[in-house]
């Protein structure tokens, strides 16, 4: 995880409810957490079974694209929720985030071995989030955008002065 302005108490608790992410695990993904509010999906290596995208055996497949997306904005989220002061003596296994809307424009085929996807929060209330994001090819070129809007759960039992 890089450390851009992160303290080392978000990057801890980011790792402890999200860094061992089974979920995107098991599609050959990596997280980032780059910055508050901002995080990086990498897919280091295409596999066979994540292409297919129009039709095409060269093209990555767009729900893959989409996993990504989710995966990204939801952790650039994550991490600007981690940062708040009132995380401070909240368990980070107890925040809850869901995604509510996920909009996504294929901008040009997704061809070639490895990919980014990159999210930054645009604005995180007590209860909702907004972010946006670009897949990225090798080459650095954008193949597909993304915004989205999360709902945030805190623990119901938070602290006073706590959400």
């Amino acid at each position: 995880m890089s450390n851009k302005n992160l303290p080392q108490h978000v990057i801890d608790a980011f790792w402890q409810r999200w860094g061992n992410n089974n979920f995107m695990r098991a599609q050959g993904l990596e997280v980032d957490v780059v910055g508050v509010g901002e995080a990086v999906v990498r897919l280091p290596q295409v596999m066979a079974t994540q292409r297919g995208g129009g039709g095409s055996d060269t093209v990555l497949n767009g729900g893959v694209i989409a996993y990504m997306f989710d995966g990204a904005l939801g952790c650039a989220i994550a991490s600007s929720l981690l940062a708040r002061p009132e995380m401070r003596g909240i368990d980070p296994q107890r925040l809850r985030q869901s995604t509510i809307n996920l909009d996504i424009s294929y901008v040009d085929a997704a061809s070639g071995d490895h990919f980014q996807a990159r999210g930054k929060v645009v604005r995180a209330s007590r209860n909702i989030a907004f972010a946006e994001g670009e897949l990225l090819d090798a080459r650095g070129h954008t193949c597909a955008t993304a915004k989205g809007i999360w709902r945030i759960f805190w623990p119901r039992d938070a602290a006073p002065g706590q959400p």
